[in-house]
Parts: structure tokens; C-alpha cells; sequence
């Protein structure tokens, strides 16, 4: 029964820490003629018509980050692809984790996050074994090869179509 009673608590929790932020509609940029516009807690890519969860990061991620688990937009890379595919934000639902092209490729250009932190992010590519690409923002959008078993960072990406 007590055992029970945990992991109930636990799920309930978890799902409180995944839902990444506040949730803030989409405003129409009425035409301007921009390659990509900030608008709430997104950043819009214009250029390759992707959406980019801009949610702010804190303490949860910190300690997750820290101590190797999964919480919040932080996790292990099992954990940050069902935190992607789950995740319910700015009216969307059909979220998912970037490739590393789609990193590499936004990092290639001036963006502005309204919220930052210089740490490695997932990625959905596979590399050699059981790691998978994540992007170091820090030096320009570096890719490197990590273990999945590893935590970093999470920021979800979507299709504007």
C-alpha cells in the first residue's frame, strides 16, 4: 500500500515538473517581413519554419543536471525525447527533440533566446553505440557525442506547418 502510495505521488510529480514553463499563445507577426521573430516564450526560425520552445530554466534542471537524473527540462536522453513528444506548451502539442542539423544549422546564425544557459543539449541523432548528439551552445553550436545514460539539457522544437 505504501508502495503504491509513492509511486502514485512520484508520477504526479513528475508531470508537474514536465511541464516546462508557462504557457503563452503565439502572437501573428502581421506580416512583417523578418528571417525569425521572438514572440512570448518561443523563438521562431523563419528560415527553416521551426518553432523552438524558449521556456526558462531553474533550479529543477539545475539539480537534475547536477546529479545525473531526469527532472524538468533536464534528463537523461530517453527522458528528454518522451519530455519532447509529451509536452503540451504555448498551445502546441506536437512537440518533438531537434535533430542535430536543426542545432547546428540555428546556431550558424545570430539567434536570441529570451531564455539561456550554456550547457550541452540533446538531440534526437543517434552517433556510434548508445550516445547521441547533443549541441554545446557556448562554442558556436558544437556537436558532441554523448552516452544516453548522461544528463544534459532539453529545449523542444516543432514544425510551423
Amino acid at each position: 500500500m505504501k508502495k503504491s502510495v509513492l509511486t502514485i505521488l512520484f508520477a504526479v510529480i513528475s508531470t508537474i515538473a514536465m511541464a516546462g514553463g508557462d504557457i503563452v499563445a503565439v502572437e501573428s507577426n502581421n506580416g512583417a517581413a523578418k528571417d525569425s521573430c521572438e514572440r512570448g516564450d518561443v523563438y521562431i526560425d523563419r528560415d527553416t519554419n521551426l518553432m523552438w520552445q524558449d521556456a526558462p530554466y531553474g533550479d529543477v534542471e539545475d539539480g537534475a543536471y547536477k546529479h545525473n537524473r531526469s527532472a524538468g527540462k533536464a534528463g537523461r536522453w530517453r527522458y528528454a525525447k518522451s519530455y519532447c513528444s509529451n509536452l503540451v506548451y504555448a498551445g502546441f502539442d506536437d512537440w518533438r527533440l531537434p535533430k542535430i542539423d536543426e542545432w547546428v544549422e540555428l546556431y550558424d546564425k545570430t539567434i536570441r533566446f529570451k531564455h539561456t544557459i550554456d550547457v550541452d543539449f540533446w538531440s534526437s541523432t543517434p552517433s556510434k553505440g548508445n550516445t547521441y548528439w547533443t549541441l554545446y551552445p557556448i562554442v558556436m553550436g558544437q556537436p558532441y557525442a554523448h552516452k544516453s545514460s548522461d544528463t544534459h539539457y532539453i529545449r523542444c522544437v516543432r514544425c510551423l506547418d
